[in-house]
């Protein structure tokens, strides 16, 4: 999907399942530690659903957008976000690609997940990676509203698709609340998770099949960007 549609549509979101339970010589106030609960408090739970709110900021625009849903989280790689508010659209990926349907354009855009910035600011959410041996993790601010440990992560091998990426995170139990993503252009995506619920999901609605009057544009074909 062009990275210009990511930036003003689909910034999106967490952290989930890392391998790795928390090490009892780890201080858990420390930014490693935090990592470490976080990898332990998502180790055995492999389906997620919740509302969200995704915020996004623009540079030079005062005015942010903001979009509501729902997300789906089920392991190994599977992701749904079907978008409410301000219109509806749906992102849906089985691990392997992406898809994006826009109902009211009747439009269908078909992607490697890989290759897209959804893929990187979720990843960790369905245990496709590993904090501290992807990131240079430190303390960071937890904003707007203070309310709990944040977790800043710079990659530590140069990336194309975000500059940072924060977490902000339940201290008590290492549980995601919120993330903040940057992009390579300072766009902000802020997404907060509310109504978490940890129960086994059905693989059907991470599979999709584009309506027969829907436009495809595959991009699934495409050579990355370059750095």
């Amino acid at each position: 999907m062009p990275s210009r549609f990511f930036s003003t549509a689909a910034l999106l979101v967490p952290v989930l399942a890392l391998a790795g339970a928390a090490q009892a010589d780890t201080p858990t106030d420390t930014p490693a530690g935090v990592a470490k609960k976080i990898e332990a408090y998502y180790k055995d739970r492999s389906d997620i659903r919740a509302v969200f709110t995704q915020v996004v900021k623009k540079p030079g625009r005062a005015r942010a957008i903001t979009k509501e849903g729902n997300v789906f989280f089920k392991r190994p790689g599977m992701m749904r976000w079907d978008y409410q508010k301000p219109e509806k659209v749906f992102y849906i990926s089985d691990g392997t690609t992406l898809w994006t349907y826009q109902p009211e354009d009747a439009l269908v855009t078909k992607l490697d997940v890989k290759s897209s910035e959804l893929y990187h600011q979720s990843r960790y959410l369905f245990g496709q990676g590993n904090l501290t041996e992807d990131f240079d993790v430190a303390a960071h601010a937890a904003t707007p509203e203070k309310d709990g440990f944040g977790l800043l992560l710079k990659p530590k091998k140069s990336a194309r698709d975000f500059k940072q990426l924060v977490l902000v995170v339940d201290p008590s139990t290492g549980e995601i609340r919120r993330t903040e993503l940057t992009d390579p252009y300072d766009n902000v995506s802020i997404v907060t998770f509310q109504k978490l619920e940890y129960r086994t999901l059905d693989e059907k609605p991470f599979r999709f099949t584009p309506p027969a009057n829907a436009t495809i544009r595959d991009l699934s074909k495409q050579a990355p960007a370059s750095k």
